[in-house]
């Protein structure tokens, strides 16, 4: 019977330490099935620092190193890149995302058919919605928003007397229906666009360029790799695009193509989901960061103590009770 009174107390007591554990997971919000959970915020910045990725204004804002894996939504494929480094801000409404990856080769001519361009996205939710509703491309009910910054576009030289300067053209510059694709309203054979398209999609095979191209990027190459920035502004809620504000937390991920090992469209390198907290105006960001990596770890140490008292005195006024 003695046995048995003392197996009933270790099951009510580990029944209330699980219990315990799971409001302590949900409090400090924590996911104990993920191996790695990345946060980055997004704290004002002390001035503008443009489009420029060297810009000083970097200097002094934290980076995060995200490993990424190939592109297994619906095949694995690419995956070359392993990992980026990622810094974001924000300044007079406008949110900057700032990304680096070391890449040896500068592939940014697509003039022939067997070449690729050098690539990088950001994704978020579209329509001002919080998370994204799957990684890879997005859903049939709940699209994603990405800005996809190529290479081959951010010279702005769409010219085709510029890319094959032998040629000759029967053309007329006058006549903007000679640019057929220029014509059609293709933001990548724009000369003067953005070399960052604002793009839409609900699933794999379903991505299209929005109507409204918002996102202003460029990117440089140095012998350690690849750094480009983006940068948009708030914005207001609407179909297609994402929408940012002060105080806001919202999924995020990144993609990667390199160039020349034949990466393109399905074949990259993926993160996993980040969450992008837009930080208030004025808002420190050593007393922050800080305080971001020491609340949790002071939590679960507090809630773990208070679990063990409790769990001991349980087990002692059961005993007592048995006597």
């Amino acid at each position: 019977m003695l046995k048995r009174s003392r197996l009933h107390r270790r099951i009510l007591v580990g029944f209330v330490a699980a219990l315990g554990v799971g409001a302590l997971l949900q409090v400090t919000n924590t996911n104990p099935a993920v191996s790695q959970t990345i946060s980055i915020s997004a704290f004002e910045l002390r001035d503008d620092p443009g489009t420029d990725p060297d810009s000083p204004v970097w200097n002094g804002v934290s980076a995060i190193d995200m490993p990424l894996t190939a592109q297994t939504g619906t095949y694995v494929a690419g995956g070359s890149v392993k990992t980026i480094r990622a810094q974001v801000g924000h300044y007079k409404g406008r949110l900057y995302v700032r990304v680096a990856w070391p890449d040896a080769t500068q592939n940014d001519s697509t003039t022939r058919v067997e070449d690729f361009a050098d690539a990088v996205a950001v994704e978020f939710p579209a329509s001002g919605k919080a998370s994204i509703p799957a990684l890879c491309m997005g859903q049939a009910d709940s699209a994603v928003n990405i800005w996809h910054w190529r290479a081959d576009s951010n010279t702005n030289s769409h010219d085709p007397g510029d890319i094959y300067v032998n040629s000759q053209i029967d053309k007329s510059d006058a006549n903007p229906a000679y640019y057929t694709a220029r014509d059609a309203g293709n933001p990548f054979a724009n000369p003067s666009a953005s070399p960052v398209q604002t793009l839409s999609s609900v699933a794999f095979g379903k991505l299209s360029a929005l109507n409204t191209q918002d996102v202003d990027g460029a990117g440089k190459h140095t012998a350690d790799g690849w750094t480009v920035v983006f940068a948009r502004d708030f914005g207001k809620p609407r179909d297609g695009h994402s929408a940012f504000e002060v105080g806001q937390k919202v999924d995020m991920a990144f993609a990667v193509w390199d160039g020349s090992n034949g990466e393109r469209n399905g074949r990259k390198a993926v993160s996993q989901l980040v969450t992008l907290r837009v930080a208030s105006l004025g808002e420190s960001r050593d007393h922050s960061t800080t305080g971001d990596r020491m609340a949790i770890p002071i939590a679960m140490l507090l809630g773990f103590t208070a679990l063990a008292v409790l769990g001991a005195s349980l087990a002692y006024h059961l005993d007592r009770g048995k006597r």
